[in-house]
C-alpha cells in the first residue's frame, strides 16, 4: 500500500552542532542529567510535559500524548531479552471525535522536547496496529523540520512488535506523525547522547500560585450583547460583548490592502457635538469598569461566500491557516480596533477607515479578545487547533513579532493593549501548554501573546442535568487550573469567561432547586456559590453567563434562560433575585478580598473576606453546600471576639442592600439561622 500523503511541512537544513542549542537548552529546567557520553543510550529523561500534541486533543478527547512514552520504565528494545518481557500497550492518538484532530495533510503531530540538543542515533516504535496507515518520524525544531523515516504500520497481528528506525541526527525536538487514528504505535523509545549537561535548576512542578487578591468590586462580570441602561451594569466590573468581524470589517472589497473598517457598530459621529458618540461609554465608567469585545467568525465578504463564523479568517480563503501571515487583514483590523478603541494616539493618516473623521486613541478599551471557543469540537472539522489558533493571535497581537508589519496587530497601534485567549470550552490547560510551547518556539521574541489572560469557561452538571457548585468540587477544580495555569506561564489572569445556571428546570443546565425556595431564587443562590468558589480558588476574574433574557421563561433550550434580567414585552427590564443577590454582594464586599477558608466540612461551609482598605473589617460567607433543604436553626459561630455587635445580611429578592440583622456574639460565639442560600455576617476584628 502506498503512502496516503506527504506531510507538507518546512524541510530545511536542520542543525548539525549540538553547540547551536545548548543555550536554549539552558532555559528550561530538567533533572540533572550526565555529561556527553560516548555510546548512545535510552534517553530517560522524558516527562509528560515535555510532549506537545499541536492538535490538543489531550484534554477535550481524552487521549494522551505521552502514553508514546509512558511505559518506557519497563522496556529496552535494544535488549532482546528484556523487550520480549513486556508488551506496551497504551496508545496516544484521541479518544473521543478523534477525526476532527487530523488535519488535512498534516496529520496528529506530537512533538517531544529533549530539553537539551542529543545526538538521536535511533528510534524504536512498537506496532500494534490493526490496519494499514502512514507514521512519518521528523528531527529538528519547529521552524525547521527533516524527515527521517517513513513507514505503513502492519495490520496482522503476528508481525506486531519494535521496529527499529535509524535517525543519526543531532536536535532538540522530534516530532512522530500519525495519518490517521487508526495508527496503534504504543511506545516510543529514542536512544542516543545528550550534547550538553541537563539544566540543575528544576522547577517544583508542585508550585501553587499566589491566590488573588481582587476586591469582589474588581472581580466580577458578565456576558452580555448589548444593554443600553448602565444601571443594570452596576455590580459588574468586566463587560464581555459577543460581537462578530463582520461587524467591524465589511468592507466588500476581496482585496487587502485598501479596506476599509467600521468603528460605528455601537456608535456614531455627533455633528452638532463634533464626537463620536458610543453607549458603550457609559459602561465603562460604571464601577471603572473593562470592557472587551469577543470577536469571532470571518470578515463580511467571505460571510457572503458562505464561510461560517467558524472558518478561519484568513485574508483570502485556501491561506494555510496555520502560517502567521494568512491573517494580514484580520490582525490589520485588530490594528483599527486598538488605534481607534485604545489609550495611544497614533496618527490618524494611518488608520483605514469607512468613516469620518478618523480619530486614535479615544480608550480606554485595553483588552481585546479574538474569537470565542475556537476549540469547539462539536463543529467537527471546523474545530480550530492550537497551530491555527497560535497562528491568528500571534498575528492579532503585533503582526506576528511585525512581521506583517507596523499597522497590523493591537500591541503596534497601543502598546498598553492586551490580548485575551478566546474562551475555551471548558478547562483546558493542555491547550494553554500548546500555546506556551508554540509561543516559545514558532516567535523570535519567544512572547506569550495573550498577556491580557488565560480565560476558561465551565459549567458545572452532570447526566444532563446542573449540579451544584460543590458537587462539582469547583473551589479545587479551578484552583488546580490556576496553580498549572501559573506554571505555564506566571503573572497571566485566570479568568472563568462562562458560567451560570439556567432557569429552567428541563434544560441541561438547571439551577438545582433548594426546598424552600423557587427555582429564580435558588438560582442566585447558586451563582452566589459559584462565585465565591472561584474566587476562592484564586482567579482573578468571574463572568457570568448571562445578562438579559430575551428567550420565553419556560424554554429548555441550554442557556437560553440564564440571564438575571428579562427584556419585557413592554419594552421594560424585569430584575430576577440573582441580579439583586450579586448587587447586594458586590455594595457590601465591595472593597474585600478572599482571607482564608475557616471551614469546607460538614453541615456548614465557611469563608472569610477581608477588607483591603480596612482590614479589620472581615465578612464571613456562610451556607449549608447541599440543595436536600438543609437548615440550621441555631448555628453557632464562633469567633475570635467577645460581646461584640455583628452584622447579618440576608440575599434578598429585591434589595440591592439585602436584609439587615443586628446579631451580639456572646462568649465567643454568634448564633443564627443557615441553611443553603449563603448569607453575610459582617464583623471587625479586634486587634
Amino acid at each position: 500500500m502506498l503512502f496516503r500523503y506527504i506531510l507538507l511541512l518546512c524541510v530545511v537544513e536542520v542543525m548539525n552542532s549540538c553547540d547551536r542549542d545548548k543555550s536554549e537548552g539552558q532555559m528550561h529546567a530538567a533533572v540533572p542529567g550526565t555529561a556527553p557520553c560516548g555510546r548512545p543510550v535510552k534517553i530517560t529523561t522524558i516527562n509528560p510535559e515535555d510532549v506537545y500534541d499541536l492538535s490538543g486533543y489531550a484534554d477535550e478527547s481524552g487521549g494522551k500524548p505521552f502514553n508514546l512514552f509512558d511505559e518506557n520504565a519497563f522496556v529496552d528494545p535494544r535488549d532482546e531479552k528484556k523487550g520480549d518481557n513486556y508488551i506496551p500497550t497504551t496508545n496516544p492518538q484521541p479518544l473521543l471525535r478523534p477525526a476532527i484532530y487530523f488535519p488535512l495533510k498534516r496529520g496528529n503531530r506530537i512533538v517531544t522536547d529533549l530539553r537539551v540538543p542529543f545526538r538521536l542515533s535511533e528510534i524504536y516504535l512498537y506496532d500494534r496496529s490493526t490496519v494499514n496507515d502512514s507514521v512519518y518520524i521528523y528531527t529538528g525544531d519547529m521552524l525547521h523540520w527533516k524527515l527521517k523515516a517513513a513507514f505503513e504500520t502492519r495490520s496482522d497481528p503476528g508481525m506486531w512488535g519494535w521496529r527499529k528506525f535509524q535517525i543519526d541526527d543531532s536536535a532538540r525536538y522530534f516530532m512522530i506523525v500519525f495519518n490517521s487514528y487508526l495508527s496503534n504505535i504504543t511506545e516510543a523509545v529514542p536512544y542516543g547522547c545528550p550534547c550538553a549537561e541537563f539544566p540543575r535548576n528544576s522547577p517544583d512542578t508542585n508550585t501553587a500560585a499566589v491566590s488573588s487578591k481582587k476586591t469582589m468590586k474588581a472581580f466580577l462580570g458578565v456576558n452580555y450583547i448589548i444593554e443600553n441602561d448602565p444601571k443594570w451594569l452596576m455590580p459588574f466590573h468586566y463587560n464581555r460583548l459577543y460581537n462578530f468581524a463582520l461587524d467591524f470589517d465589511n468592507d466588500s472589497s476581496e482585496n487587502y490592502p485598501g479596506v476599509k473598517y467600521n468603528m460605528l457598530h455601537y456608535g456614531r459621529w455627533n455633528q452638532g457635538k463634533r464626537e463620536y458618540e458610543f453607549n458603550i461609554d457609559a459602561l465603562q465608567k460604571i464601577n471603572d469598569g473593562q470592557l472587551w469585545f469577543s470577536i469571532r467568525g470571518v470578515a463580511m465578504w467571505m460571510a457572503k461566500k458562505g464561510f461560517t463564523e467558524r472558518d478561519r479568517p484568513v485574508t483570502r480563503p485556501g491561506m494555510d491557516p496555520e502560517n502567521p501571515l494568512s491573517y494580514a487583514r484580520h490582525a490589520n483590523m485588530m490594528w483599527n480596533m486598538a488605534a481607534f478603541f485604545g489609550r495611544n494616539k497614533v496618527d490618524s493618516s494611518l488608520m483605514s477607515l469607512s468613516h469620518e473623521p478618523r480619530i486614535s486613541g479615544r480608550g480606554p478599551m485595553e483588552f481585546f479578545e479574538n474569537g470565542n471557543e475556537e476549540d469547539a469540537w462539536w463543529e467537527g472539522k471546523r474545530y480550530c487547533s492550537p497551530m491555527e489558533y497560535f497562528a491568528q493571535s500571534s498575528a492579532d497581537f503585533d503582526g506576528h513579532g511585525s512581521v506583517l508589519g507596523k499597522n497590523c496587530g493591537i500591541a503596534n497601534a497601543d502598546p498598553q493593549a492586551n490580548l485575551i485567549t478566546s474562551g475555551m470550552v471548558g478547562l483546558d490547560t493542555n491547550r494553554v501548554r500548546v500555546y506556551k510551547f508554540l509561543s516559545r518556539t514558532l516567535r523570535k521574541d519567544g512572547v506569550f501573546p495573550w498577556q491580557g489572560g488565560i480565560q476558561y469557561h465551565h459549567y458545572s452538571n452532570r447526566n444532563g442535568h446542573g449540579i451544584t457548585p460543590e458537587e462539582d468540587s469547583l473551589r479545587s477544580r479551578l484552583k488546580k487550573v490556576k496553580d498549572c495555569t501559573f506554571r505555564i506561564e506566571p503573572g497571566v489572569p485566570c479568568i472563568l469567561g462562562e458560567n451560570g445556571y439556567d432557569k429552567n428546570p428541563q434544560s441541561l443546565q438547571n439551577a438545582p432547586q433548594l426546598p424552600g425556595y423557587d427555582i429564580f431564587q435558588s438560582q442566585g443562590a447558586m451563582i452566589l456559590r459559584a462565585i465565591n468558589a472561584t474566587a476562592f480558588a484564586g482567579f482573578d476574574a468571574y463572568i457570568l453567563y448571562w445578562l438579559k433574557d430575551g428567550n420565553d421563561e419556560k424554554s429548555p433550550v441550554v442557556y437560553s434562560t440564564s440571564g438575571i434580567l428579562r427584556n419585557m414585552p413592554d419594552g421594560t427590564t424585569k430584575a430576577y433575585p440573582a441580579w439583586y443577590y450579586i448587587s447586594c454582594l458586590v455594595k457590601r464586599l465591595g472593597d474585600y478580598a478572599p482571607d482564608s477558608i475557616i471551614s469546607e466540612r460538614g453541615k456548614v461551609w465557611i469563608y472569610k473576606y477581608r477588607n483591603q482598605l480596612h482590614t479589620d473589617s472581615v465578612a464571613y460567607f456562610i451556607y449549608c453546600p447541599s440543595h436536600s433543604g438543609t437548615m440550621i436553626e441555631n448555628y453557632a459561630l464562633k469567633v475570635p471576639f467577645l460581646n461584640q455587635r455583628m452584622v447579618e445580611i440576608e440575599f434578598a429578592d429585591n434589595d440591592e442592600m439585602g436584609h439587615v440583622t443586628t446579631l451580639e456574639s456572646k462568649k465567643g460565639e454568634l448564633t443564627f439561622r443557615v441553611d443553603e442560600k449563603p448569607k453575610l455576617i459582617l464583623a471587625r476584628e479586634q486587634r
